[in-house]
Parts: C-alpha cells; sequence; structure tokens
C-alpha cells in the first residue's frame, strides 16, 4: 500500500517553527458534502484514528462503492484490506459477507479489531498474498474490492487474470488508488518523485488511468464500466497531509518529515505526472 504520514507522527510543540511551505496555508481539505457515504463517520474514523496506510481513507471507499451493485448476503473479497477498515465499511454500509486479507497485516490483528467492531460473522480475516494463487475456487465472490493496494501487486495481467478467476461471471471488481494522471516520459519520472521518507518505494508501480484501463482489457475477462481520475484525486493527498499534521499538533519536526510529500503535491499543481487518485469499476465477463 501507498505510504503515508501515519507513521510520521511525533509529540506535538505548539511553538515550533515552520520552514518551508505549510500546508494548512496552502493545502485543501476534501467537502464531506462529496461524499455522503461517510456521513456517519468522524473524520478519525474516516482516517483510522491516523493508522491508515494511504490517502482517501473511507472518502476512497465510498466513491468506489457508488457503482457496487452490492446486496446483503453477497460474498466480497477484499484484496489488501491494510487494516480491515475498508472490510468493516462493505459489511456495515451493505450487509455483505466479506473475506479480507493484507499481507502486511496479520489475520490475527484483524481478527480482534473485527471482534472489538462485533463484526465477527460477516467479516473473516486470512493471512494471504495476492500475488501468489488464492485457495479459492473458480466463480466465488459476488464482488471484490482492491482499495490502494493493486499498484503492489497486481500491475501484471497475468497477476489480474489469476485474481479474476475467482470472480462469478457478471460479478464487479471495484478498484481505486492513488496513481499519476498521466505515464513518465521517456526520461522517466521527475527528479522530486525521487524524494521519500524511507518507506514509500511504490511510484515506479504508479500508472495513469488510461494505462490501467488498457490492461484490464488486455486480461480479455472484463467489461470496463468506468477507469477514470477523480476530480479531487490531488485534494485526497492533500486532505491526509492537513488530518496527520492536525492528529501530530504542527511541529517543526513533522513539517521536516512531511516536507518531501509536501512539496510533491505543490509540484502536482502545476506539472505533469502529477499525483492523483482513480476508480475503477470492471464487470467480469
Amino acid at each position: 500500500m501507498s505510504s503515508t504520514l501515519a507513521g510520521s507522527q511525533v509529540t506535538a510543540h505548539p511553538q515550533s517553527t515552520v520552514v518551508g511551505p505549510d500546508p494548512r496555508e496552502l493545502f485543501r481539505r476534501l467537502d464531506r458534502r462529496m461524499y455522503p457515504e461517510v456521513d456517519a463517520y468522524s473524520w478519525e474514523e474516516v482516517y483510522g484514528y491516523g493508522d491508515n496506510s494511504a490517502p482517501g481513507g473511507l472518502f476512497l471507499a465510498g466513491r468506489m462503492t457508488r457503482a457496487a451493485n452490492l446486496e446483503p448476503g453477497n460474498l466480497v473479497l477484499d484484496i489488501g484490506c491494510g487494516k480491515g477498515d475498508s472490510s468493516l465499511f462493505l459489511a456495515d454500509r451493505f450487509g455483505v459477507r466479506v473475506v479480507c486479507f493484507d499481507l502486511w497485516t496479520s489475520s490475527s490483528y484483524l481478527s480482534r479489531k473485527i471482534d472489538e467492531k462485533g463484526y465477527r460473522s460477516e467479516v473473516i480475516p486470512l493471512d494471504l498474498d495476492a500475488s501468489q494463487p488464492l485457495p479459492f475456487p473458480e466463480s466465488t465472490f459476488d464482488a471484490m474490492f482492491c482499495m490502494q493496494a493493486l499498484h503492489c501487486f497486481g500491475t501484471d495481467v497475468a497477476v489480474l487474470r489469476r485474481l479474476l478467476k475467482h470472480l462469478k461471471p457478471g460479478g464487479r471488481l471495484l478498484v481505486g488508488g492513488t496513481c499519476f494522471d498521466q505515464e513518465a516520459s521517456d526520461e522517466g519520472l521527475p527528479a522530486i518523485y525521487s524524494q521519500n521518507d524511507g518507506w514509500n518505494t511504490e511510484y515506479s508501480n504508479y500508472h495513469s488511468p488510461t494505462w490501467w484501463k488498457d490492461l484490464f482489457l488486455e486480461t480479455r475477462m472484463v467489461d470496463v464500466v468506468e477507469c477514470s481520475e477523480l476530480d479531487d484525486g490531488l485534494v485526497m493527498w492533500e486532505d491526509e497531509v492537513l488530518h496527520h499534521g492536525q492528529r501530530s499538533g504542527w511541529p517543526a519536526e513533522w513539517h521536516r518529515k512531511a516536507k518531501w510529500l509536501t512539496d510533491q503535491l505543490l509540484f502536482s499543481r502545476d506539472h505533469t505526472p502529477a499525483l492523483t487518485h482513480y476508480v475503477a469499476t470492471l464487470d467480469r465477463k
């Protein structure tokens, strides 16, 4: 999953001096009115109390499910579920049963969280790796959901085909994630995207919505209902920076740790390729 500033929490120091661009003066918050799916959630819940692992949080999950066509009792596979917030959202909002897994989050952690939230019967966590064959029969799931994870393992058409065989004919794959608005030039990504916090090494796997659409079609297993950049795709990045900065209390140390991403987001306002988000809705043939 995409790196964020969730790991950059430091002790608040209100008198700290800010050096360089201040996100509080430059960045935008998402308009909650555009995401009615999360009306019942606080900002903290949307972002998993600072424990999420990518921009957008449940705002992105809500946008992804607008064309979900899910019915109570449907069986959904949540691929790369992170800390499990997306799986709980699916179970709560649609009354579906969810099988979930994430390479970096153990099923024991997910089980404890699911039990605490009261969804033991609805959400089943497993320990699996999406890049490897999955232990399910073909045509098992009514839908698949993959938020902020597909770029980690699914840029190969063979992997996508292997995943899609577990989706029922007519079932939907819902995808959403961070991306660039267009492909890099032959010279590669601009130098500014080589900056990171020691964790983010995934930009080489970021692609444009057009690139993803072509890959989905290459599987010859799906019809593409939608595959497009979000109008507020860059704002999702900015909103997450503001949220984590606010949680930390805006100390100078936080600003220092966040500067690499702040610089990249400001660059993205006026240059390409720009950091943004996309969603895709795919129907299994």
